[in-house]
């Protein structure tokens, strides 16, 4: 019975992480276009926005991945429940 409990509360802390993550990056993102222009050094403020934009398709499809994983079914065009919990958190 502790096991079944433990087991829950680790997939939800997957999930909450998961949101977490990609409003994250969401967010930064956001804030790096929103500041391009201010920077002393474009090229390495290019190299951030890059890097934020592998680090935030990175989590969206591990977001896929175990939304894959916890249903069973093919690639599905359903939006994972974690990065339609990020957008709806950071939208305008």
């Amino acid at each position: 019975m502790k096991n079944k409990f433990d087991n829950e509360y680790i997939d939800d802390r997957i999930e909450s992480m998961l949101i977490a993550k990609i409003a994250h990056y969401r967010l930064q993102l956001r804030d790096e276009f929103r500041t391009r222009h201010n920077q002393r050094y474009p090229e390495l403020h290019y190299i951030s926005v890059k890097g934020s934009i592998r680090n935030l398709r990175v989590w969206n499809k591990m977001a896929y991945l175990i939304d894959e994983a916890k249903y069973r079914m093919p690639r599905n065009p359903v939006v994972p429940y974690s990065v339609y919990t990020a957008q709806k958190l950071t939208t305008v």
